[in-house]
């Protein structure tokens, strides 16, 4: 079993990549899971020398090429340089993996509103660039052609290249107080951009019936004419024009990871699943099997606080994915695990099912005690 971390480029640059390395290999720990281009974000780094915070607009920590069109990679304000080439020169022996967001950024959509998710209502979701859209499938593959032209990774995991996370809220202070449910949340996230519309049409998908079930069935939630419990997919079975209206996303999303896989060449790929439940996936446009056909492996993060959850979650999502081989990341520390047993528990339990990597999050993030607990862990 391999064991990875994930980890911010400014932790380890005011920690120090030389000490970062010399913690990470006394844990047992060979692999750093490296945020290149990353949505909007606040954290808090307990062991961090300079900072207890960090603030950034949707941002890349690399310098982007001159591949790309209208939408490209926005470098962070405060980088001096090309952090991901500094880190990659001074982390000698360890496997460096390219931890990159795809869809959700909201600086991009914010710029570029036209190029955004659009609720059935005609709102545009800022937080997530459409995968429909010819510019965004642009910068996506030019996002992963970039990353993959450096030479400074072993492999490129995705994260939201895909219908962000089958849910009409991404917001960083969102505010909700109506009982829209799973359904809801999920309609409300359900693009009727014209390029959506254009593919479902072409695939002879009644768009306008579509559209008008999905804005009645968030009313009469609103109102409390539908139970907000009602689950997705039994609701999608009742309605065949809005069913037929998602499996086109799958197709959108096939034809763009054979073209990710084409860009990437001989770098693998993976991508991360289980949002916004293991095995719910195909509320995000993607189906496991048909996409493993261009993907290396799957990462599930796992973040549950005990061995049973997280090898259920595993289960799950092993049963879609028996062509590729699927990764685990844990979260060993606050809200999910407040002991080292449990962390113990949980590695002891994937190593038994043969699950060939885990990663843990996040190398920044946690304190020292979580730490302990990995290599305790991993030993």
């Amino acid at each position: 079993m391999e064991f990875a971390t994930w980890a911010y480029p400014w932790d380890i640059l005011d920690e120090g990549p030389e000490q970062t390395v010399e913690q990470l290999r006394d844990i047992g720990i060979g692999e750093i899971n490296l945020a290149t281009n990353y949505h909007a974000v606040q954290t808090f780094s307990p062991r961090n020398p300079d900072r207890k915070t960090h603030f950034a607009h949707a941002s890349s920590y690399f310098q982007p090429d001159d591949r790309y069109g209208t939408l490209a990679p926005t470098p962070y304000e405060g980088m001096d340089g090309d952090w991901v080439a500094d880190i990659a020169r001074q982390i000698d022996d360890l496997r460096l993996t390219s931890w990159t967001v795809g869809c959700h950024n909201s600086r991009l959509g914010m710029a570029n509103r036209d190029v955004t998710l659009e609720s059935p209502f005609g709102d545009d979701l800022v937080f997530g660039l459409c995968p429909s859209h010819p510019a965004v499938q642009t910068y996506l593959r030019a996002l992963v052609g970039d990353l993959a032209d450096r030479k400074e990774f072993d492999r490129i995991e995705l994260e939201t290249f895909d219908y962000f996370y089958g849910t009409g809220f991404g917001w960083h202070h969102q505010k909700i107080h109506a009982a829209l449910g799973m359904l809801g949340e999920f309609l409300f996230g359900l693009c009727f951009c014209e390029h959506c519309r254009e593919h479902a049409t072409a695939a002879d998908v009644d768009v306008a019936q579509a559209r008008d079930t999905a804005v009645n069935t968030i009313e009469d939630l609103i109102a409390g004419r539908l139970p907000a419990d009602t689950p997705p997919d039994q609701w999608l079975r009742q309605h065949p024009e809005v069913g037929a209206y998602v499996d086109v996303r799958e197709d959108v999303l096939v034809d763009l990871y054979a073209d990710l896989a084409t860009v990437s060449g001989t770098t693998p790929l993976g991508y991360y699943v289980g949002t916004p439940d293991p095995g719910g996936e195909w509320m995000a446009g993607v189906d496991l099997d048909r996409i493993a056909r261009h993907v290396d492996y799957y990462c599930l993060p796992a973040y549950e606080s005990s061995r049973e959850a997280v090898l259920d979650a595993y289960h799950t999502v092993d049963a879609f994915t028996s062509s590729v081989p699927l990764h685990v990341g844990l979260l060993p520390g606050h809200p999910a695990i407040h002991d080292g047993e449990t962390v113990r528990e949980i590695v002891d339990g994937l190593r038994r099912a043969e699950v060939p990597r885990v990663s843990f999050y996040n190398y920044g993030l946690l304190p020292e005690q979580s730490l302990d607990w990995i290599e305790a862990a991993i030993q």
